[in-house]
């Protein structure tokens, strides 16, 4: 079994130097970055690591799309036969990617972190954001209904996927709300997903690219989109 990592950037130097020594902790055979536009540094920290790493693939968006605009880049590229999906800010433990690989067993194909479930939890995050998570899941499951039992977020992008789904995924959101989206669509086409326990901690270097009221309205518009598809397919 081959594995990729996908890691979307954005403005990312401070964050890229802070995740560079994690690297060689990342049992994969490829490492996708997704340079999204980035006006800084991110490119030339991209490249050096490049140089130092032979997993290492760059793809590169000429201008800013958004989060989900990269992942999509990410994921196509992508050649592993399971895809993990990891933020350059390291909000997430990076150890837990095994435990997503883990999770993809039997008939699962989409392993996602989670804060809320039992043996997660949360470290200095904002309100704001543990308050966004959990509306957003309430919102969620309303729309999706018995699809969506059992799981606790949809808005985390932490995630392992086998490659052969992952590659043919669609979504239209680009920004933030893409996670909520790739897994109502998945949950809405029969997809099982497993949810795997992690700890969500504030990011410690650069600045988050999340803009509530934006995120917020891009989440409605994705409801309002996986109700239709329920409702008519």
């Amino acid at each position: 079994m081959t594995v990729s990592f996908v890691i979307p950037c954005y403005q990312e130097e401070d964050a890229l130097a802070a995740l560079r020594p994690y690297l060689a902790q990342i049992d994969a055979q490829e490492i996708v970055f997704v340079d999204d536009g980035s006006t800084d540094r991110t490119a030339a920290a991209l490249a050096d690591i490049a140089e130092h790493d032979a997993r290492v693939r760059i793809e590169t968006h000429e201008r800013n799309r958004g989060v989900g605009a990269a992942q999509r880049t990410g994921m196509r590229a992508a050649t592993g036969d399971v895809i993990v999906v990891y933020d350059a800010d390291r909000t997430y433990p990076l150890e837990d990617a095994a435990k997503l690989i883990a999770a993809l067993e039997g008939d699962v194909a989409i392993a996602t972190a989670t804060p809320f479930a039992g043996g997660g939890g949360l470290e200095d995050v904002p309100a704001g954001r543990s308050f966004l998570s959990k509306a957003a899941v309430w919102c969620y499951r309303r729309v999706l209904g018995r699809r969506a039992r059992g799981i606790s977020v949809f808005t985390c992008a932490f995630r392992a996927y086998r490659g052969e789904l992952a590659r043919t995924l669609e979504w239209r959101s680009d920004g933030f709300p893409a996670a909520g989206e790739i897994l109502g669509r998945a949950l809405l086409a029969g997809v099982r997903v497993a949810e795997v326990p992690s700890t969500l901690r504030r990011r410690t270097e650069g600045q988050s690219k999340m803009r509530v009221v934006r995120t917020s309205l891009g989440h409605l518009g994705v409801l309002w989109r996986l109700l239709i598809a329920r409702l008519f397919g």
